[in-house]
């Protein structure tokens, strides 16, 4: 039906559409595009990319990377894997078996990790976690449970006691 001339072979480049995406690992990404819109909770196998919105849950019972960097309200779970928040949040706890990080807003409940959370967004919730890292970009009020370590960048200010093993920080750069 279309045949295409030889001469504009070598300048002619196929589109990805209709593949599986996959990041330089090979390992395959489901992606939510930006002007996407989805209700209902949604469980995945692979990474995930939110560049969209989602009212609801998001799980994985893998090993699963969760981006946010559109909108979710709902809570997020993954068993292994790690979650950064570049978009928005909103009333929803957050449970990793790996890292968080927060450089968009966090407006929620409470963000449990097994690794590390580094805030350096906005944040208004609780954070429990063996290790902990405020950066100097973050803004917001919270509680802060810790086991191990816990860093506070200039500019934040930081009232603690110690329970145990763990301690407890509540923190407003604002004050």
């Amino acid at each position: 039906m279309f045949k295409k001339r030889e001469s504009d072979a070598e300048y002619i480049k196929l589109d990805d559409y209709g593949k599986d995406s996959a990041d330089n690992t090979g390992k395959k990404i489901n992606t939510i595009m930006k002007g996407s819109k989805l209700t209902g909770d949604i469980n995945i196998s692979c990474d995930l990319d939110l560049s969209g919105e989602v009212e609801g849950n998001i799980s994985s019972e893998q090993d699963s990377n969760i981006a946010i960097k559109g909108i979710c309200r709902g809570n997020i779970r993954t068993r292994e894997g790690n979650v950064n928040i570049e978009g928005e949040l909103i009333n929803g706890d957050v449970t990793a078996g790996g890292d968080v990080k927060i450089t968009g807003k966090f407006n929620g409940g409470t963000i449990k990790a097994k690794g590390k959370i580094s805030v350096n967004g906005e944040f208004k919730g609780k954070l429990e976690s063996n290790e902990i890292e405020v950066g100097p970009n973050a803004r917001g009020k919270g509680e802060l449970l810790y086991n191990e370590y816990i860093s506070i960048s200039k500019g934040a200010r930081s009232e603690e006691r110690r329970v145990g093993k763990e301690c407890r920080s509540r923190w407003s750069p604002y004050h």
